[in-house]
């Protein structure tokens, strides 16, 4: 598939939205806005034990009792494959874990340490769940966990080998038979894309210039075979493509990808960073694209590895 003079992979006719993960985005987001909804308003939504437990295990954890994290457990155990209900519980504990840092920062604590309910979490429940039911679905949140810990504790010597720990999961489900699942590929892209260009990556297989390109290009190609996604979710591959290829040296073919971003999607944030980056010169472009990069992981108010950007 060509989107004008841009080459993008090409997709086996036989794709299908089951095997890029991204069936049923309309039924995710319903379950999404449903589990965050507030408790006296809940609104309809087709109930089982599992999506019950979660979403009482998130109020509860919200109203500061760390107890409802093991209710949230609880359900994504009756459904282990469940992006929904797993992806709530990274951004519950994400979000505990976030608070309790700045809070210790602001104490002054110089070690500090979670209490029992997030100590190593959400890595050693996703461990153990993937231990019991291995899918694409549970090494997906395990190295999601792993990006996590990065974005919280940003120091290289964290950072770097959890960016490392993460790729490899990520390839270890798109190498064993799901070469065309959007969320792995996406994930491993922007582990990628944000390493750091003048920096030499500890990692067992080392990673050739345009792996971000390689694995952000497919995304976009599936979903354009499959016509899948939100205009915002098309934009925001299309811009990070774009980011890519100024990491493998290709400045005008980035630029043409920002345009079609800019085209895609019309709400303001995006079309800031599109603008940000179009001031750009090509001297400094890819030091203002590290910067870029850097402020946008230390959002910590809206991580980066939320995955309701795939259905909302």
């Amino acid at each position: 598939m060509r989107v004008g003079m841009l080459d993008l992979p090409s997709v086996p006719s036989t794709a299908t939205h089951e095997a890029a993960g991204l069936d049923n985005l309309a039924k995710l987001k319903q379950l999404d806005d449903w589990l965050w909804s507030k408790p006296e308003h809940p609104g309809l939504m087709p109930v089982h034990q599992a999506t019950l437990l979660v979403k009482q295990g998130i109020d509860d954890a919200q109203h500061g009792n760390l107890g409802g994290l093991e209710q949230i457990r609880e359900g994504i155990r009756l459904e282990p494959t469940n992006l929904v209900l797993a992806n709530a519980y990274r951004m519950v504990v994400f979000g505990l874990r976030r608070d309790f840092l700045a809070s210790a920062r602001r104490e002054s604590m110089v070690v500090p340490h979670f209490p029992p309910e997030l100590d190593r979490q959400p890595i050693v429940f996703f461990e153990e769940l993937d231990r019991a039911h291995p899918s694409r679905e549970t090494k997906l949140h395990l190295a999601l966990a792993w990006v996590d810990e990065m974005l919280l504790f940003p120091a290289l010597e964290i950072k770097a080998p959890s960016s490392v720990q993460a790729v490899d999961l990520l390839t270890s489900v798109i190498d064993h038979g799901n070469s065309l699942y959007v969320p792995a590929l996406y994930a491993r892209g922007l582990n990628h894309l944000h390493r750091p260009a003048r920096l030499v990556w500890p990692e067992s297989i080392k990673a050739p210039r345009d792996a971000a390109v390689e694995d952000i290009a497919k995304c976009v190609a599936i979903g354009r075979r499959l016509r899948a996604g939100s205009s915002r979710l098309q934009a925001t591959l299309a811009m990070s493509l774009g980011d890519s290829y100024v990491k493998s040296g290709k400045l005008n073919v980035a630029r043409s990808w920002w345009q079609i971003a800019q085209n895609l999607c019309h709400d303001t944030d995006l079309q800031a960073a599109i603008r940000r980056r179009y001031q750009w010169q090509n001297e400094e472009i890819l030091d203002r694209l590290e910067e870029e990069l850097d402020r946008g992981r230390s959002e910590l108010d809206h991580p980066m590895t939320d995955l309701a950007l795939m259905w909302n």
